[in-house]
């Protein structure tokens, strides 16, 4: 991945799938309210990998090393794969909750727990 940007003359949202496939992989950045694209989305995903993210900020904790940040906060889903990367694929989907630019382990475990859950394996760098 060269994270280099080149033009793009396709409109997603009509292209045809032969016409997509060898632009893959894309990224696209697009924000949409919550609710709008997720099941076509996941639909058109298919066994390929992809991730869809929903960022904010969370909640002030006295206890978290630091503040949550707005810029890092968020939720991601990565279908069809084990890292945040999307370098190893898999047969199941993956969960990643972002807290700050440097990680905070301890309100990670919070959050899972919040929802009756752990964290599972190491750390990855994300967002």
């Amino acid at each position: 991945m060269t994270h280099d940007y080149a033009d793009f003359d396709l409109t997603i949202t009509t292209a045809e799938d032969s016409e997509l496939e060898p632009e893959l992989p894309l990224e696209v950045l697009h924000y949409v309210q919550p609710g709008i694209v997720e099941e076509r989305f996941v639909r058109a995903v298919g066994k390929g990998m992809a991730s869809i993210g929903w960022g904010g900020r969370w909640p002030d904790d006295a206890e978290a090393e630091r503040p949550g940040v707005a810029g890092y906060d968020g939720v991601e889903v990565v279908f069809n794969g084990d890292d945040v990367s999307l370098s190893q694929p898999a047969d199941h989907h993956t969960v990643f909750v972002h807290v700050g630019k440097w990680g905070d382990l301890p309100r990670a475990e919070k959050l899972a727990a919040h929802l009756g859950s752990t964290v599972l394996g190491d750390d990855q760098l994300g967002w």
